[in-house]
């Protein structure tokens, strides 16, 4: 089989950052309010047919990396994709705090405190999804963090998640896992119990069964918790053998169940299409357990950027399966974004723009 490795334009949209970023301040940012519908059980008449994208962001305050989603989002018509992010409860997004004009005022009135860890997680995941629901013309439902980069331009990750009905959602089920509590039966089964990366990209269909769920959610709100550990502890924070008490975190597991459960596994493609590296993250783990390694200045070069775009296949030990990445039944490239970038890292990526090849990797046989 001969894979051919067609190279296009990639990345030029950070071409033009130096030149423009500090002349876009005083710039007046266009109306982006969406129109509010319910989503459950009805049916729209619309003017416009597009489908858009909608960018959904967890964050604490502020986002980091909005120069580089700035420079993303500039280059797009405004009509293609929708913004939302959760922050912390009275944070708002304004020219006084973010470069990116497609961030100002698109945070959650309705935000709520959230702990790592905790079913606070699950529950901002879910508000997220409500509001982006609220716009029919959102089609395809991105969750990333504030440390997430965009790997394409928007053009080439629009047609990769258009070109395939599935959502992208890494789930599998790991035996050596112990999370699972007998207590949440006959809601949440043990053989439906999957585990997997909270960064997600669902079809509009598999958003409003989340959103919507209200069976499966209370229980891991119930069931599903973290242990708290001393200040000396020592040992594996995921172990729950070791701790001697149920330790559980939900955002791993929230909607890989969830979808399990509603039979609905054979429509999604089990894997995450945003990078985390996780070698080497000993050096990374704390009381809240394994943290995937953070990309810092130093760390942020072309060459990393380049071996990330290049992986075609993800191993799964756990399943003694390998997941060759696919989208619309045609051999692409794995992932659209990566994590987990510094604001540094981000600049550094930006001087080195120039250095960058095109590349637009769709793999055929």
């Amino acid at each position: 089989m001969l894979v051919i490795v067609r190279t296009e334009k990639l990345f030029d949209w950070l071409s033009r950052t130096r030149r423009t970023v500090f002349l876009q301040a005083d710039m007046k940012r266009k109306a982006t309010a969406s129109p509010r519908w319910s989503f459950e059980g009805q049916q729209f008449s619309l003017n416009r047919t597009k489908s858009k994208l909608a960018f959904m962001f967890l964050t604490g305050h502020n986002m980091a990396l909005d120069i580089l989603w700035n420079q993303f989002f500039e280059e797009v018509e405004e009509h293609e994709y929708s913004v939302y992010i959760h922050a912390r409860p009275g944070y708002s997004f304004s020219k006084g705090n973010t470069i990116c004009r497609s961030f100002i005022n698109r945070q959650l009135n309705n935000s709520i405190l959230v702990e790592w860890g905790e079913a606070t997680m699950i529950r901002a995941e879910r508000l997220l999804l409500t509001e982006a629901l609220q716009d029919p013309l959102n089609q395809r439902f991105f969750l990333l963090s504030d440390s997430c980069i965009p790997l394409y331009n928007f053009t080439h990750i629009y047609n990769y998640v258009m070109s395939s009905q599935k959502s992208f959602v890494d789930s599998f089920v790991d035996k050596n896992d112990d999370q699972y509590n007998i207590l949440m039966e006959p809601v949440i089964s043990e053989d439906k119990w999957r585990k997997g990366s909270q960064w997600v990209a669902l079809t509009r269909k598999h958003a409003e069964v989340i959103a919507g769920d209200s069976t499966v959610f209370p229980s891991f709100v119930d069931h599903c918790k973290k242990i708290n550990l001393s200040d000396n502890w020592k040992g594996d924070p995921m172990n729950n053998e070791t701790i001697g008490r149920h330790n559980c975190i939900p955002d791993e597991h929230y909607i890989q169940t969830l979808l399990a459960i509603k039979g609905l596994e054979g429509e999604i493609e089990r894997r995450t299409l945003t990078f985390s590296r996780w070698e080497n993250s000993a050096k990374d783990q704390g009381q809240n357990g394994w943290h995937p390694v953070t990309f810092k200045f130093a760390d942020a070069t072309v060459q990393t950027i380049k071996e990330i775009q290049a992986i075609t296949n993800v191993r799964y030990e756990i399943e003694s399966r390998t997941e060759w990445c696919s989208a619309g039944g045609h051999r692409r490239h794995c992932f659209l974004f990566a994590r987990k970038f510094t604001r540094a890292a981000a600049f550094r990526l930006i001087d080195q723009v120039d250095q960058y090849k095109s590349s637009d990797p769709d793999l055929a046989e």
